[in-house]
């Protein structure tokens, strides 16, 4: 990250920010002040074009004073047993001129369905599959970008069946564990995972598979943002 100050044709000292390698959650205001912002200069954030920027937050800069120029990636990271996460935070008045992708990460998958047997004594469970991840920035460490259903993967459930002997007119019962659904793309919500299955004597009725998570922000806070250009965002908006 690069950060350097100008005058302006009118003589106002303009804060220029670049950040020109992959980052998590950088502090605008920081990087600023560390060229000599005093808090009231216009500051100009640009993402270069290929960087990536995992959960952008805006903090301790005043309203009307940052222009942010993506021509990155800015956005949440991949989900973690629920909603992706958030791409960019404000509460604070900012421009943003978009002319890369911000992002919600993708929502996880939601789990199959489950149903169990009780016959003779015996019982058994087919558990559903868990839900695959959604898409999304890496969860901590270096910034890197996770695709869905990588981990977990979407996992299909488990088979319990009774096998004794059984009473004349009865037949053995049984229960299948539903598939985990697909976690979902950025900006996507996670798939429902699908119903449980069973049958026999002694079967419960089989369960229905979860609906999967929602998608993350790609913004949260955007009242307070005048969007220049909008290029690509996916994912919900609050």
């Amino acid at each position: 990250m690069l950060a350097r100050n100008l005058l302006t044709a009118s003589g106002q000292r303009q804060i220029l920010v670049t950040i020109s390698a992959n980052v998590r959650s950088p502090n605008i205001a920081a990087l600023a002040t560390a060229q000599g912002w005093s808090g009231s200069e216009n500051i100009t954030l640009t993402v270069n074009a290929g960087v990536d920027v995992a959960t952008l937050q805006i903090s301790g800069i005043p309203d009307d004073r940052l222009h942010i120029i993506n021509n990155g990636r800015i956005g949440g990271v991949q989900s973690n047993g629920g909603v992706g996460g958030t791409g960019l935070y404000t509460r604070t008045r900012i421009r943003i001129t978009n002319n890369g992708t911000i992002f919600g990460g993708g929502g996880q998958g939601g789990y199959g369905g489950s149903a169990s047997w009780s016959y003779a004594s015996s019982s058994g469970t087919g558990v559903g599959g868990a839900g695959g991840n959604g898409a999304g920035f890496s969860l901590s460490g270096t910034v890197t970008f996770v695709n869905r259903n990588t981990n977990p993967t979407a996992g299909g459930g488990t088979y319990s069946a009774y096998d004794g002997a059984t009473f004349p007119g009865d037949t053995a019962p049984w229960a299948g564990g539903g598939s985990g659904a697909l976690g979902g793309d950025i900006g996507v919500a996670g798939g429902t995972g699908t119903a449980a299955s069973s049958g026999g004597t002694g079967a419960g009725a089989p369960g229905s598979g979860t609906a999967g998570a929602l998608a993350g922000y790609y913004v949260d806070g955007n009242s307070y943002i005048t969007w220049l250009a909008t290029g690509s965002r996916l994912g919900r908006v609050i």
